[in-house]
């Protein structure tokens, strides 16, 4: 499939779940993005209110894939249908820089949990209820299940009052989806946050997310 007919296709099946935000966002290219292993996270800003803005971009190898396009659609359905003090909010998503989809969240200037509480004078402690509470959330949501599949430091923003938020839903599922990942896919998840049983063939758990939980707080 071509790649813009593809992004096409994608934008039309996303606005089921979540706002379009083609010709609303810029986005910051003098700063360097923060980099990972399937996006790329820039500022931007809403326009016109001029609103600082989170967008992900996502790596699509091929952008035009159905895998590719399966995998973003997958993230946005389940990210969008999310509402809590603990989870990072959804905004929207936009096709308008280059071949990619990217999707846009509240800008959390406070950065990601591992770096904040590098900070001495931070106790972790209120996080760590936080994120098990944000996990309490998904593990219960009213549509079954939802499994987050790569808990740890930097996929849990902070908010300006100090909130922990879970974030980066890329992994995630619900619990009766037959969505499985090989831990040898161009999609790498965190060996050391994956539970022992999960290491031969990835399925994102109830039980794998406790356990990204109990490294989470040990590191």
């Amino acid at each position: 499939m071509d790649a813009r007919l593809a992004l096409e296709k994608l934008s039309q099946q996303a606005s089921s779940y979540t706002v379009v935000l083609n010709g609303r966002v810029s986005r910051d290219t003098t700063q360097r993005p923060l980099t990972g292993d399937s996006a790329d996270v820039y500022q931007g800003t809403l326009i016109p209110d001029g609103t600082k803005v989170s967008v992900k971009t996502i790596h699509a190898d091929p952008p035009s894939s159905e895998e590719s396009i399966e995998h973003v659609l997958r993230e946005v359905c389940t990210w969008s249908k999310l509402r809590h003090e603990n989870i990072q909010p959804l905004l929207g998503i936009t096709t308008d820089f280059g071949l990619a989809v990217s999707m846009v969240s509240p800008w959390r200037k406070k950065g990601n949990a591992l770096d904040y509480v590098q900070d001495d004078s931070i106790d972790p402690r209120p996080l760590l209820v936080g994120i098990a509470k944000g996990l309490h959330y998904l593990h219960s949501h009213e549509s079954g299940a939802i499994c987050h599949g790569d808990l740890r430091g930097c996929n849990v923003l902070i908010s300006d009052d100090g909130r922990a938020l879970l974030t980066d839903f890329g992994f995630s599922s619900l619990v009766h989806s037959s969505f499985a990942l090989p831990i040898g896919s161009h999609s790498v998840v965190s060996i050391n946050w994956v539970a022992p049983e999960s290491l031969e063939g990835f399925k994102p758990t109830v039980e794998g997310d406790i356990w990204a939980y109990g490294m989470t707080a040990l590191v």
